[in-house]
């Protein structure tokens, strides 16, 4: 294998960021560069808006990321919290932090839309490519997004099956251990039933991390494919609105050789 250093793909929205970047700070920008770029004509509060707006999602996004490694390492020492109560808070941040995720894309979709709206002539067609865009959202974040709304609408708690057959074999070992059924249980059977509890809340919580870990694993692939469908679709229209060019074009610009008759 060779030892060269392997550039990492780029993402959309980092190419997006950085040519919204170079406009509200020109000076960013090599001075050949600088001459293909349009110095009129553009509003600096829209580009600082639309900055704000793809900064959000991005920091939601890769917060969604970092998952994996919070249901596969991190979970403090058992005197603390207990690992079972650990992966279920993973559980629950991670599932608001999705939903987070969507509500960010959709924002900055909403926002474009009624930007675009204002000046677009063929409003139909505007309004139709927006619907298809928040189906695509929908369609991308309804299989995890299920577990959180369902339980917020009902009211209760979602829970993971495994990892509810662990708290509840953990719940009835404490039971067991205290002061208050000592003096009816038979002492020499109790370390054996706690023995086969302590197995049955491990074996819960590893089948439960391991699934996590792997939905994880599922959505950081499936989040960031939708995020580079939905603003390379989007983007024509938000440079345009915005009345930029993007710095891919500078190059067609700048580097075409001079022709002499």
């Amino acid at each position: 294998m060779s030892n060269e250093l392997v550039a990492k793909p780029h993402h959309v929205i980092e190419e997006i960021g950085a040519n919204l970047a170079v406009y509200i700070e020109p000076e960013l920008l090599i001075e050949e560069a600088r001459k293909g770029m349009a110095v009129t004509g553009f509003n600096t509060n829209d580009l600082e808006r639309y900055s704000g707006l793809l900064s959000n999602i991005r920091y939601a996004w890769e917060k969604t990321k970092k998952y994996v490694i919070y249901f596969s390492d991190f979970y403090p020492t058992e005197d603390k919290v207990n690992k079972v109560e650990a992966l279920n808070h993973h559980i629950h941040a991670y599932l608001q932090d999705m939903d987070t995720l969507k509500n960010k894309i959709e924002t900055f979709l909403n926002i474009l839309n009624g930007d675009i709206l204002k000046k677009a002539t063929n409003k139909d067609e505007v309004k139709k490519f927006f619907d298809e865009a928040h189906k695509t959202i929908d369609g991308a974040f309804e299989g995890i997004l299920k577990y959180r709304r369902q339980h917020i609408h009902q009211g209760t708690r979602f829970m993971d099956g495994d990892l509810l057959k662990a708290e509840n074999a953990e719940g009835t070992a404490q039971m067991l251990q205290s002061p208050v059924a000592a003096p009816y249980i038979n002492k020499d059977v109790v370390p054996i039933i706690i023995g086969k509890l302590m197995q049955q809340k491990e074996e819960g919580f590893e089948v439960a991390k391991i699934r996590w870990v792997g939905i994880a694993q599922k959505n950081n692939v499936q989040t960031t494919g939708l995020l580079e469908g939905v603003l390379r679709g989007v983007e024509p229209l938000l440079y345009e609105f915005l009345n930029i060019t993007p710095m891919r074009d500078f190059k067609r610009k700048t580097s075409t050789p001079e022709t002499t008759d």
